[in-house]
């Protein structure tokens, strides 16, 4: 629980950081430096055994046991915050943090209570479901509070971005689905208002 929160959290720090920073230069600065910060702990956690155990207690609440060893996905997401900042529009970006902030703890939490048919590795069709649904939910809450787009605009955006980001999480065996959820989701968004002209 711990971890969905802190999750959540993480995506409406970043939703708040699209919205008011002032412009994409201030955007670009503010993600480098959260990245910049979270790979600087990384390398100095592999260098020092000390380091490593001081940030894994004091991040122990809301990190999986097995990032005691790996790069964490905290840093992951740092990194696709970069790359939003970089190539995505806001609407985009905005779109990627809040399916990632909303929909993978929903999945996370929907595939441990109900999963049954198994697809990859250990997640669920239950899990991927869930993601849909909450992911299709709240991007669409978000498109027609905060953008011009029409209901059947808003309707369509959504549900191609729940369902993009549904895939990369399903698939996300040998990369974080912290970078490759929201990255692939504001792709994803992208695309669709180019093909429909919105």
């Amino acid at each position: 629980m711990a971890r969905s929160v802190f999750h959540v959290g993480s995506g409406m720090v970043a939703l708040l950081m699209i919205r008011v920073l002032p412009s994409q230069t201030w955007l670009i600065a503010a993600a480098s430096a959260f990245a910049i910060s979270a790979w600087s702990m990384e390398i100095s956690r592999k260098q020092s055994t000390r380091i490593n155990e001081r940030l894994m207690a004091f991040f122990g609440p809301v990190a999986h046991p097995d990032e005691r060893h790996r790069v964490n996905s905290a840093t992951w997401y740092a990194t696709a915050l970069v790359l939003l900042s970089l190539f995505a529009s806001p609407l985009a970006s905005e779109i990627g943090v809040i399916t990632l902030a909303v929909a993978d703890p929903a999945a996370a939490m929907i595939g441990r209570r109900f999963g049954r048919v198994r697809l990859v590795a250990k997640k669920s069709l239950e899990g991927s479901l869930g993601f849909v649904v909450v992911g299709a939910s709240a991007a669409f809450v978000w498109l027609v509070l905060a953008s011009p787009f029409t209901i059947q605009a808003a309707l369509l955006s959504a549900l191609t971005a729940a369902f993009a980001g549904a895939v990369a999480e399903l698939l996300s065996t040998r990369f974080d689905d912290n970078f490759t959820i929201p990255v692939v989701v504001a792709c994803a968004i992208s695309a669709v208002r180019i093909a429909g002209g919105f």
